[in-house]
């Protein structure tokens, strides 16, 4: 719904296959979180949901490009390698520089 508002696409309950219900229980929500407000009778997102929505796809990507590589991170965690070997691994497998440093402390 999200991305609908932030693209400006025009949309409706069917498109996005929920019930009535459900999407003017989403719409509120939205709402009270601050996420979007109506003006004209559109929905825009406010500068909140603007920052909201661009870490959600700053999120989506860095999960998809390094899922299986912190899948295979938590797999060196069970095995009982040292920490400067798994700090190692952790630098030679992931490419973002804030995951890394999350991940070795």
């Amino acid at each position: 719904m999200l991305g609908s508002i932030q693209e400006r696409v025009p949309f409706s309950i069917s498109n996005l296959k929920l019930t009535r219900k459900q999407y003017y229980s989403r719409l509120h929500n939205l709402r009270v979180c601050g996420l979007i407000q109506k003006k004209n009778r559109t929905y825009h997102l406010t500068s909140f949901g603007k920052v909201i929505f661009d870490w959600h796809l700053i999120i989506r990507d860095t999960i998809a490009k390094e899922y299986w590589k912190l899948r295979a991170i938590d797999m060196l965690d069970s095995s009982g390698i040292p920490d400067s070997e798994r700090s190692e691994m952790v630098d030679t497998l992931l490419e973002n520089e804030k995951l890394k440093h999350l991940l070795n402390g």
